[in-house]
């Protein structure tokens, strides 16, 4: 456990200047970079990355200290953000530039199987269960703390190039509140991100099928995104 009493050596007006102008240095330097920045209060609009915030909220009242991280993504600290399955990268700029490293603990067998059978005919679509828009019973399943896609804090792995002892570091805690707002944009990162193919969740008794037949052409256009899950 760390102090949540965090207290940065340069004031948080100093480290968003800070961070802007290394933003601005790696890119001349031909940095490819995904910069993550939120000032909303919420940090979340949709169900899935809303369901995120929450989580972390959860979290962090079970004692977890998170709150730097909030600071550090609304100040545009957060320079690079990345999700693959299994893992978060990140660089997030502070007194110096860190490397975050997020890795989570794949489902095994018979989770996966708890989900697929908690969804069992009750997902008309893939639009619906990446809105959010299912079965009550079904939501409070996959938002489960313990079962769900959410992962817990027992199932992170984290690392960080910096000092810190703390587990989460300021640095890490600010990547996973910056994973929660791609994921707001994107709720298919989730799924990627615990390495579940939402095809198997839906209600088809064919999902490839129903997932070939999908207009995916609809669903880009819904998230302003490209989906592809073959």
């Amino acid at each position: 456990m760390c102090d949540d009493d965090y207290r940065p050596r340069m004031s948080v007006a100093q480290l968003g200047k800070l961070a802007a102008q290394r933003l601005v240095e790696l890119r001349a330097e031909g940095e490819e970079l995904h910069p993550v920045v939120n000032t909303t209060r919420k940090l979340a609009a949709h169900f899935w990355g809303s369901a995120w915030m929450r989580h972390l909220a959860q979290c962090e009242a079970g004692g977890l200290c998170l709150a730097p991280g909030r600071t550090l993504l609304r100040h545009g600290c957060v320079l690079d953000l990345r999700i693959s399955p299994g893992h978060i990268s990140a660089r997030v700029s502070a007194d110096a530039l860190y490397e975050v490293s997020l890795r989570i603990a794949p489902f095994d067998a018979e989770q996966l199987d708890v989900l697929k059978a908690a969804c069992c005919g009750k997902i008309d679509s893939l639009v619906s269960l990446l809105e959010g828009k299912v079965d009550s019973a079904v939501l409070r399943q996959l938002c489960d703390p313990e079962t769900g896609l959410l992962p817990a804090p027992s199932d992170w792995c984290m690392r960080c190039t910096c000092p810190d002892w703390c587990e989460p570091c300021p640095h890490a805690a600010a990547a996973i509140y910056a994973a929660g707002c791609l994921i707001d944009e994107d709720p298919s990162l989730l799924f990627t991100l615990r390495c579940v193919d939402p095809s198997e969740l839906m209600s088809a008794p064919d999902a490839a099928a129903a997932v070939s037949d999908f207009d995916t052409a609809a669903l880009s256009s819904t998230f302003c995104i490209d989906l592809d899950f073959e």
